[in-house]
């Protein structure tokens, strides 16, 4: 019994050996056969990239956007109609019949002059030309019935005129007691009071109509020749920060300027919710030539040659040089005048590597992080 135990134990041992050698086996031949497999995939996809056919740069096709010339200057704002409102006669104020700060209309009642002695003398100048007219009247009968001589008829004649003169005179004197806004506007601080004695010239308060309101700048004599009115512009101001006033030229001065060489521009600008006032120092964009389909390329795409402009182009996969000439310069952005069009492909890097006629492979751009419109 013990005999057969023995050999049954050998035996189950040998059978574990031989269980944990086929496993250490398959455990080896699965790691040997992984890097093999890895090696071969990885080898099957260099296989299926295709090599590059030259050298490597980058570019970008051709296009055209919108261009915006404009001419940037600096002006001040001022009232599209000013005026000081000053008394004409002389008189004692009655009464002021307006807020300081505030809108006026057209004809508003302002202040009132005492009209006391005005009156009495437009009065006794009435009284005077019904005498008169009633003498002329009588000496016209008169003279049918040669009483009286042509000259005492005459004399009956001048004195109703006169006396008609003098009327309307008087009238004119007493319209002046009431002294009115001639235009609508803003009104501006007072200077009189109640019970003042004002003499002809004395100011009373300044009239502003700011809606709209004017912008005077000057630009270079360069420009002269391209400044028309009725062109577009936008305006800031420091008290409105953030927003931009939209006008247009109404007015070129005829002549510059000596002493700058320079030309004066007058625009006018709607002023509805009234933040622009006069005086303001404003900063102008004014738009000199709007171009809709314009070749704008990336700067880095030029390439100087002595005096020259040149680019790089690829046509069928080979580098061609291609003359350019240029025009106005924005951020990161130049306009192409002649020597492309728009969806060829130029090179935008890589040119010091390439020569005219070498065959290239096109790489996408590198990201710039966004791009400039034209004329912004």
């Amino acid at each position: 019994m013990t005999k057969n135990n023995t050999e049954y134990g050998m035996q189950a041992g040998r059978k574990k050996k031989i269980w944990v050698l086929l496993s250490l086996f398959v455990f080896l031949a699965a790691g040997l056969l992984l890097p093999l497999t890895d090696s071969s995939a990885e080898d099957e996809k260099k296989a299926a990239k295709p090599a590059p056919q030259g050298m490597p740069v980058e570019a970008v096709q051709v296009t055209t956007d919108s261009l915006d010339r404009k001419l940037n200057a600096v002006g001040s704002l001022l009232s599209d109609e000013s005026v000081v409102i000053t008394a004409e006669i002389s008189g004692l104020v009655k009464s002021v019949q307006f807020e300081e700060g505030k809108k006026a209309k057209a004809g508003d009642v302002l202040i009132k002059l005492d009209d006391s002695v005005l009156k009495a003398e437009f009065d006794r100048v009435s009284a005077s030309l019904e005498l008169s007219q009633a003498n002329y009247k009588r000496a016209e009968k008169l003279l049918q019935e040669d009483a009286i001589s042509q000259r005492e008829r005459d004399e009956a004649y001048a004195k109703w005129q006169l006396d008609e003169a003098n009327l309307r005179l008087a009238e004119a004197n007493l319209a002046k007691t009431v002294i009115r806004a001639p235009f609508s506007g803003r009104l501006g601080l007072r200077n009189i009071s109640p019970g003042s004695y004002l003499r002809p010239g004395d100011t009373i308060v300044d009239l502003d109509a700011i809606d709209p309101i004017k912008v005077d700048f000057q630009v270079p004599e360069a420009y002269a020749g391209q400044v028309r009115t009725g062109q577009t512009l936008s305006v800031r101001v420091d008290a409105v920060p953030g927003s931009d006033f939209d006008g247009k030229v109404i007015a070129i001065a005829p002549q510059l300027d000596e002493t700058g060489r320079s030309l004066m521009v007058r625009a006018r600008i709607p002023n509805s919710e009234g933040f622009l006032n006069p005086g303001m120092f404003a900063r102008i964009d004014l738009l000199l030539e709007e171009k809709p389909e314009t070749i704008l390329v990336p700067e880095e795409a030029l390439m100087a040659k002595g005096m020259s402009q040149l680019v790089y182009k690829v046509v069928d996969g080979k580098v061609e040089v291609a003359p350019v000439k240029t025009g106005a310069r924005l951020k990161g952005r130049v306009e192409i005048l002649e020597g492309l069009e728009a969806g060829e492909t130029i090179i935008t890097a890589g040119h010091l590597k390439v020569r005219p006629g070498m065959p290239v492979t096109v790489l996408p751009p590198a990201s710039t992080g966004g791009e400039t419109k034209g004329g912004k």
